[in-house]
């Protein structure tokens, strides 16, 4: 008996040692795809195109997707479809050296089909705050910007501290982020959302949800007792417009404490829905709707 436990822990560790092998191949191999830094990148979201001209990458950006608006000088950038329907075709066109993607199925889907093609991609996910910071140092690898991605983390980092240290000690508004109005559906807490919610020093006023995103009755909403209300705006241009129709909508549940004190707000959609380099920016956003005389002076 002894014997064949002798061979079985023999065979674990030469399994074991030839996952590490593979393991360690792989690792050369991702080093050597990226070892030579991209001179042409294309950029397939709004908030990589952040990243990357953060990063001090405007020069070698030769493709970004149409909704990528920020910074203002990516406006003449070359387009190569959308962030939801990217254009294969586009993409080859700008003759990419490094093409940058999020992980979600159409733009897996694309990276998958440029890496069959030989043209070199790097996929990101971006959904937790977390995420973000990951991403951001990993693009800074890959691109040659490790330090400028260590930095920009940093400050993001040390002025979100900041900002909690000026929130810490007040007491917890309750909010309702609203993503549209008809029908009515909000952000449930299984979100970036709700992170920057409770980093603004807030509650997400709706409790645990099956969906992330879930629609709510107007039994709801006087349910969950929202002292603040919060609709990002769709389109910025139209902010004030967009707040008239609000509430104008909001009217109609007069008997919410966000509605009877006025307490309604319609914020850049762009800045808050983006998790991208702004995201301290969007935090302070919320915490001065939250609590406005913090930040008087």
């Amino acid at each position: 008996m002894n014997k064949w436990f002798l061979l079985l822990i023999g065979f674990v560790c030469w399994v074991y040692a030839g996952f590490a092998l593979l393991a360690r191949q792989q690792q050369s191999q991702d080093a050597a795809r990226f070892s030579v830094k991209p001179k042409r990148i294309v950029s397939m979201a709004p908030n990589l195109t952040e990243i990357l001209f953060a990063l001090g990458l405007e020069d070698e950006i030769v493709g970004v997707t149409s909704d990528s608006d920020y910074p203002p000088r990516v406006l003449s950038k070359p387009k190569v479809g959308t962030f939801w329907q990217p254009s294969i075709e586009a993409v080859i066109s700008a003759k990419p050296d490094l093409v940058v993607t999020l992980g979600f199925s159409q733009q897996r889907n694309l990276a998958h089909r440029l890496q069959r093609m030989g043209c070199r991609s790097f996929m990101v996910n971006i959904e937790k705050v977390s995420e973000l910071y990951e991403a951001i140092e990993k693009t800074g690898e890959v691109t040659g910007k490790e330090a400028q991605a260590i930095e920009l983390v940093r400050e993001m980092k040390d002025k979100l501290e900041n900002l909690s240290a000026l929130v810490r000690g007040e007491d917890k508004m309750k909010v309702l982020w609203v993503v549209q109005s008809e029908p009515l559906r909000v952000a449930g807490r299984n979100t970036f959302v709700n992170e920057m919610i409770e980093l603004a020093g807030g509650e997400n006023a709706v409790g645990p949800t099956v969906h992330r995103y879930p629609p709510i009755s107007s039994e709801q909403v006087y349910a969950c007792g929202a002292d603040v209300i919060i609709e990002p705006a769709m389109a910025v241009r139209n902010l004030e417009r967009e707040r008239a129709g609000a509430v104008k909508y909001w009217a109609r549940f007069k008997n919410i404490g966000a509605v009877r004190n006025g307490r309604v707000y319609v914020i850049d959609g762009d800045i808050v829905s983006r998790l991208g380099p702004r995201f301290y920016e969007a935090v302070e956003t919320i915490a001065r709707c939250l609590r406005p005389e913090l930040f008087e002076n």
